[in-house]
């Protein structure tokens, strides 16, 4: 991956992007874009390749940008540059312009993610547009959902990362993102029997059938004293997450992704649910185990080994505690709130509840 662009390179990349996904624009404007701001465009090849093979684009559009491109008056061809941020500079908001990573080089969009997680970039928007079917199964499993609207306008076509705060507020929580038939990609609380028996044949299938765990620690007794989180990618249960809550901490455990989501961000999106989770109920500290190999993936969420942790083994993997400092959001469940809102399903505090006739208060 690097973002040294050239014009021989960019013209034979645009070529065959505009045969998979139409028209895009010029190589001389990708070349304007790219010198105003490098973070711009990317170019991607496989190990050993002698040039590049793919390319992410992206216009880091400032406040007159991002308002021409939710009304309508940015010109997507040949973007202006007083519409973007230089580099080293925050956006307002981030549009993702064009991909085209054919085959293995399709996680490099991880990638990308990964770098727009950087401190500048990482509360910003990110928008995009799906050209294929294949293209918003893709956008769907990074996270983007379908359909928004900000600042009053309402674009049913694009699709949101919603990563600053006043997107995110405007929005349902994580944890309760998903509505089936509508919102077909997201989490949800499991409040049925029937979505528990989702989370037990995705556990099973991940912790029995690939990992050999024996049942009796898998299915160790808590699940009934648990709340259970679900992912959903196109309808399909794919992920899930063990939550118990205890005196002064709250534990995760049990996150499992099948098999064939696990290049998706489906993992960090039941995690980042979870934590949410936790901080609406009033929580300070999250306990968990983590596998040895894998803390890196923890430390993302701000994890840490425990002081004076304890290692120890389950079915002959190495365990390390973990624990992580967290902050009750400014609306955690607490008792000032309106019994209406206590007594709402677990996870869905944001919205009236079946028990709430048209008195009840809404908070």
């Amino acid at each position: 991956m690097t973002n040294q662009v050239d014009l021989a390179n960019v013209s034979r990349l645009l070529v065959q992007a505009e045969a998979a996904i139409g028209a895009l624009t010029s190589p001389e404007v990708i070349l304007k874009v790219a010198d105003h701001n490098p973070d711009s465009i990317w170019l991607f090849s496989r190990q050993n390749a002698k040039r590049p093979e793919g390319f992410h684009a992206f216009l880091l559009l400032n406040e007159k940008g991002r308002r021409g491109l939710l009304d309508g008056t940015l010109d997507l061809q040949d973007p202006p540059l007083d519409c973007m941020v230089c580099q080293g500079e925050s956006p307002a908001l981030i549009y993702v312009w064009a991909l085209y990573t054919p085959g293995i080089l399709a996680a490099g969009m991880e990638t990308m993610l990964d770098h727009f997680a950087s401190p500048r970039y990482a509360h910003v928007d990110m928008i995009s547009r799906a050209a294929t079917d294949h293209g918003e199964r893709a956008m769907q499993r990074l996270g983007f959902v379908k359909g928004c609207t900000l600042d009053g306008f309402a674009h049913p076509d694009l699709f949101i990362l919603a990563r600053s705060s006043r997107t995110v507020q405007s929005l349902r929580p994580r944890y309760d993102s998903y509505e089936p038939g509508q919102h077909r990609t997201g989490i949800t609380v499991v409040h049925e029997i029937s979505d528990l028996m989702k989370v037990a044949a995705i556990r099973s299938a991940v912790y029995i059938g690939e990992q050999s765990c024996p049942y009796a620690e898998e299915f160790d007794g808590n699940d009934f004293a648990a709340t259970h989180l679900l992912a959903y990618v196109d309808d399909e249960p794919v992920g899930c997450m063990r939550l118990r809550f205890f005196g002064d901490f709250a534990k995760l455990e049990r996150l499992a992704i099948r098999k064939e989501y696990r290049s998706s961000r489906v993992a960090f999106q039941l995690v980042r649910a979870s934590v949410d989770l936790c901080r609406a109920k009033g929580f300070r500290r999250i306990y968990g185990h983590a596998r040895k190999d894998l803390l890196h993936f923890w430390k993302h969420f701000g994890f840490n080994v425990k002081g004076s942790a304890t290692e120890f083994d389950f079915s002959g993997i190495d365990f390390v505690e973990m624990l992580d400092e967290i902050h009750p959001t400014n609306d955690a469940i607490s008792l000032t709130d309106s019994p209406y809102r206590i007594i709402r399903p677990e996870g869905q505090w944001s919205r009236p509840g079946v028990l709430e006739g048209p008195m009840a208060s809404a908070s």
